[in-house]
């Protein structure tokens, strides 16, 4: 991550987003006894839980203006020719929720403006390309190989 230029940004949104999708919540239940007094439960099935729905979960994609293109993604060397970049994030639904200018050049409003389109593209498609993924991971079930410290 620290060694791939600038785009932390759009790792960081997608990591953000599958983590939330894999995020569990217990369900918990209040309990009352004869006397009024409150007792909480806490269900012992780990699969008795509630998802979160990351529908509306924006990740951000990075558009390097590079002379009069922009690139999406760009690379070390690309990022050393651009002058300015535009953080875009988008919905699944290819709604921008905000954006971002960075780097010390200018960026016309034609340009702002084909660098919005091409985000909202190509954040939908990363976004169908993650589901795709994460739908795949969660198909595994309890078959899945276990790393790290769940191994």
């Amino acid at each position: 991550l620290l060694q791939c230029g600038g785009n932390l940004f759009d790792a960081t949104s997608i990591a953000v987003k599958a983590a939330l999708f894999n995020t569990r919540i217990p369900k918990v239940h209040v309990l009352e006894d004869e006397e009024g007094s409150k007792e909480i439960e806490l269900s012992d099935d780990p699969y008795d839980c509630i998802r979160l729905n990351v529908d509306d979960v924006p990740c951000i994609v990075t558009l390097s203006k590079i002379g009069y293109r922009h690139v999406v993604d760009a690379t070390l060397q690309e990022e050393a020719c651009s002058l300015a970049s535009l953080l875009i994030s988008v919905t699944s639904k290819g709604a921008l929720t905000s954006m971002k200018k960075m780097g010390k050049g200018s960026l016309d409003p034609e340009s702002i403006f084909e660098m919005m389109e091409t985000g909202k593209r190509v954040g939908k498609s990363l976004h169908i390309a993650l589901q795709k993924v994460l739908d795949e991971e969660e198909s595994l079930g309890t078959s899945r190989q276990k790393v790290g410290f769940l191994g």
